[in-house]
């Protein structure tokens, strides 16, 4: 192709990418970015990089495109009856241009009151473009692109010089190998709009008498992402990345007007890695009595003691508290320290420390593709640097052994290993978790644990101890109906750091007797508390998720997912782990989400 012969004259020593042969039964390749529109938006790049200059200002040093055709089914359904039905396809060309050196250049900067200003642009093609319309696009986009990053740079410089933001040796931009590889990933087609429809609609059925329920819905989503870079350091790769998604919600009110919510949320990489329907509507029904005894389960107090987090609550304390510190990319300069506490990177000074109790190993592995018999959908061939995917051990019997890096590099000499997932503030990609895998020495039978929780907590002097088998999940939950009162309330009493609310918590006491309460909202737990991890599961959970760019209180006051739909928005994630028993950690009781009963029972039909 023309644009190989562009890329590839720029630094012609590139890895090339062969495609294994597709599986059967592979749906088509994308009709809206063709050969031609790639090859014209490369010859606009080539001509950009070489004539793009203002007088008196620095020429750009690197220009990269990322072109994105997104096409996805959503359907939603309550009661029997759809919600909402819709197709979403679109194409997405993405600029970024670096001015300066790779030593020292306008990216991971924010500009005060500006952060729009990062060096990146977007604009979205038409389902039929020429050639000619997406050189005109590429053209306009990256001259805004460069604009913006020759305003970043003076920005960064005139901070530096003032002393106002912590300065490092660290270059900009490290080095990387190009990656060629334009061969078409092909994926199956996705499930029809109908098919979605009659699904979700006979499941969302099974909830038409109980009463206990306030609100429930059932969605189902199936999505394809082809994504093309090319950059004029001689990258030319394309990837694909497929998706279906089956989440059942609901949502019911305790005699005091606590709301109460759960839902049961499962993707995989088509329709064939979800539950069936028969195991579906096991789980509806699990969903409905949970609702019948949260709202008559006493609320928790103050907690301070042991914590088992089993299935999906291991998930999701790993999702809150370990994955985000996990990326080795700098914080970008220019935040406040309460912004800058949100991006996690509690561990970018700690490689070659105990960071996690001893029996702990962590692996990052984005090449993979199951795990424990399950898919995955975390992984991919080149992350969104277009560099090329590579497994990674993090954590090694407790020792930090390297972070997740993108790159931008934190320290002189780092690389990129292929993690660049998350677009950060200032315009910089941030290092991220993929499939992420937590393997535990020693492991014993959930029962086992559960037990041993019990003697910990007598031996605190407690009658019991806790376990979180579900934490909440706001894309999921969130409800777009909040007064200005509640709004303003959930801002007031929000702790950002703290992971979500529990929404399965249990005391457990001694015998096993297990008593559901609500309102656990653990403290925010520190780095150092994964070193008091005394005790992992043989058994092991793999989820897979989401990670939405926005944070669970931004979903929370803005309703989760539009129309109830399953997220699709965010970044493809798995986890891979045991349980987890906890030494101490700190709970608050949550009043929250209080509202009055209504004045008139719900309608029978």
């Amino acid at each position: 192709m023309k644009r190989l012969a562009i890329v590839c004259a720029l630094l012609p020593a590139a890895t090339s990418l062969a495609r294994k042969p597709a599986p059967e039964a592979m749906g088509p390749t994308s009709e809206a970015v063709t050969p031609q529109i790639l090859d014209a938006i490369a010859e606009e790049m080539n001509r950009d990089m070489s004539r793009l200059v203002i007088d008196g200002a620095p020429k750009p040093y690197q220009i990269a495109y990322k072109i994105t055709e997104v096409d996805v089914n959503n359907v939603s359904a309550s009661l029997g009856q759809t919600l909402a039905r819709q197709n979403r396809h679109f194409v997405n060309l993405e600029v970024r241009v670096r001015v300066g050196s790779p030593d020292l250049d306008n990216s991971n900067f924010v500009v005060p009151d500006a952060s729009e200003i990062n060096g990146t642009a977007t604009q979205n093609l038409p389902l039929e473009a020429t050639p000619a319309l997406a050189k005109r696009v590429a053209w306009l986009t990256t001259d805004s692109a460069y604009k913006k990053a020759l305003i970043q740079l003076q920005a960064k410089l005139e901070a530096r010089r003032a002393g106002s933001v912590r300065v490092s040796d660290a270059p900009s931009l490290a080095p990387a190998k190009p990656v060629v590889g334009e061969d078409p990933v092909l994926v199956p087609a996705l499930e029809s709009l109908d098919d979605l429809e009659s699904r979700v609609k006979t499941l969302s059925a099974n909830f038409r008498d109980h009463p206990e329920l306030r609100d429930s819905r059932v969605a189902a989503t199936s999505y394809v992402e082809r994504r093309w870079y090319l950059t004029t350091e001689g990258t030319s790769v394309t990837d694909t990345r497929r998706a279906s998604g089956i989440v059942i919600a609901v949502e019911g009110q305790a005699d005091d007007g606590q709301l109460l919510h759960n839902y049961f949320l499962r993707y995989g990489r088509t329709a064939k890695d979800l539950p069936s329907d028969k195991e579906l509507e096991a789980e509806s029904k699990k969903l409905a009595e949970s609702i019948k005894l949260l709202a008559k389960a006493p609320l928790i107090d103050h907690y301070t003691g042991p914590v088992l987090f089993e299935g999906e609550g291991a998930v999701g304390m790993v999702r809150a508290t370990l994955a985000a510190n996990l990326g080795g990319t700098p914080l970008p300069e220019g935040l406040t320290p309460q912004e800058a506490r949100q991006f996690g990177g509690q561990l970018t000074e700690k490689v070659g420390l105990k960071v996690v109790a001893p029996m702990l190993t962590i692996v990052d592995d984005p090449t993979a593709h199951d795990a424990e018999g399950k898919a995955l959908i975390g992984g991919y061939r080149i992350d969104d640097e277009g560099v090329q995917a590579q497994k990674v051990d993090v954590i090694k019997d407790g020792m930090l052994k390297t972070l997740l890096t993108s790159r931008t590099p934190s320290a002189k000499g780092q690389t990129s290993n292929g993690h660049a997932r998350v677009p950060g503030e200032g315009g910089a990609f941030r290092g991220s978790a993929t499939n992420l895998i937590v393997n535990g020495r020693g492991g014993a039978p959930r029962r086992a644990l559960e037990g041993e929780l019990v003697t910990m907590a007598r031996g605190d002097g407690m009658k019991y101890g806790l376990v979180i088998r579900r934490f909440d999940d706001a894309a999921v939950t969130g409800a777009p109906d909040f007064t200005r009162r509640e709004l303003f309330q959930q801002i007031k009493s929000a702790d950002i750091e703290a992971p979500p609310a529990a929404v399965l918590a249990y005391r457990v006491y001694p015998g096993g007797k297990e008593e559901l309460v609500r309102g656990v909202q653990l403290a925010t737990v520190p780095m150092r508390a994964w070193k008091d991890v005394t005790a992992v599961s043989t058994e092991k959970t793999v989820y897979n998720f989401l990670a939405p760019f926005e944070t669970q209180l931004q979903l929370r006051l803005t309703g989760g997912t539009e129309e109830g739909f399953v997220p699709s928005g965010g970044i493809e994630n798995a986890i891979v782990t045991p349980d987890l028993l906890f030494k101490e950690l700190d709970v608050v009781g949550s009043r929250g989400g209080v509202r009055e009963l209504p004045a008139v029972e719900k309608p029978v039909k």
